[in-house]
């Protein structure tokens, strides 16, 4: 039987962002994959503390390299050569002989003062050189494809797209409680993800929240860092807005079902994940008119130039309003429901199953 390895190094890690992507992707191959091919995952240790992921059993390869960078680019290629190696989490062993990785945006290229200097340089080092070793390259959106050609990382053609899903949160129940616990009402806030990077534009909020015609409105951030992170930023937060530091999946299922609306103001996304979690679960979403939302959020979201204050301050008192809102309700229901993870792992599937030996 042949075997496809997946990378797992993901799952010793806290599953947020790009770790939580890799593992849906993961099982989404393997929800796929055909009776004559066997998936397995290969990982350095087996600590994923989330149970939403409980059903991947990895293969555990200890090494005397240790668990970090040495497992991933010496003993994993070592121990799986004879099989194709899928890479989810932007790296990826350049000395195996059949690999994938899967790139999600040229983010260090576009913005690499939001990362240490030493993640930019080793990031914009490392790329075009596994780019060049894999058999194929993969990335989530048609923007994140022309980008990372743009820089070099990659020819066009050897860049194949396949979206993200948006779908894993109907798969959990939602804590209503997340509302009482901070004093939050249904339908009478917004919702925003927090960052302090400067591409994710989140002053440009707090400038738009910082005037009297929405003092009475609450923008709540989940996630992100701590509050006094964001007293550096151009414009510090007002008095409206709630931090409500990290929150469970179930939390924020919850938060996005009973926002009044989505706010995601990103001067550039390789594809941009929350706002269609929000359009899945019946949320009103703003987004930025730049990098990928365009393409993914499509009519689903009401779009907006990033730099512009006064259109985002007035895209939200407009949507204060619910028919206002509720205009866009079926576009964006339709929109998000495109892009399921059943989906991706058939588009896997029809990307990388010639290279499987």
């Amino acid at each position: 039987m042949k075997t496809v390895a997946i990378n797992g190094k993901f799952l010793g890690a806290p599953l947020n962002g790009v770790h939580r992507t890799a593992a849906l992707y993961t099982e989404a191959m393997i929800a796929h994959r055909t009776t004559d091919l066997n998936v397995d995952i290969i990982a350095p240790r087996n600590l994923s503390q989330d149970s939403t992921f409980s059903t991947l059993e990895p293969i555990v390869l200890r090494s005397p390299l240790g668990m970090g960078q040495a497992w991933e680019m010496i003993s994993l290629p070592l121990a799986t050569r004879k099989h194709l190696l899928l890479n989810f989490c932007n790296l990826a062993p350049a000395i195996h002989p059949n690999f994938v990785v899967m790139i999600h945006d040229a983010q260090t290229y576009l913005y690499p003062e939001d990362y240490s200097g030493r993640q930019a340089v080793a990031y914009r080092a490392l790329l075009p050189l596994i780019a060049r070793r894999a058999r194929k390259v993969l990335t989530v959106s048609e923007f994140a494809r022309d980008s990372l050609a743009r820089h070099r990382v990659a020819p066009l053609d050897k860049i194949s797209v396949v979206h993200n899903g948006t779908d894993h949160l109907l798969r959990v129940r939602p804590d209503n409680a997340v509302l009482d616990r901070h004093r939050l009402r249904p339908k009478e806030y917004a919702l925003a993800i927090g960052s302090a990077k400067s591409y994710k534009n989140i002053a440009r909020l707090f400038d738009a929240f910082a005037h009297r015609d929405l003092a009475d409105f609450p923008l709540v951030i989940a996630g992100g860092p701590p509050p006094d992170r964001y007293k550096n930023l151009a414009s510090p937060p007002p008095a409206n807005i709630r931090f409500l530091g990290p929150v469970s999946d179930p939390e924020l299922r919850a938060l996005y079902s009973h926002a009044a609306m989505f706010l995601f103001p990103s001067r550039t996304e390789g594809f941009g994940l929350p706002p269609l979690e929000a359009m899945n679960l019946g949320c009103a979403v703003i987004a930025a008119d730049a990098g990928a939302m365009p393409e993914i959020c499509a009519e689903g979201a009401l779009l907006i130039d990033p730099e512009d204050t006064v259109a985002w301050r007035n895209a939200v008192i407009a949507f204060r309003d619910p028919a206002r809102r509720q205009a866009r309700s079926a576009a964006a229901e339709a929109r998000a429901r495109f892009f399921s993870w059943e989906r991706a792992g058939a588009r896997l599937w029809e990307v990388v199953e010639d290279l499987v030996l």
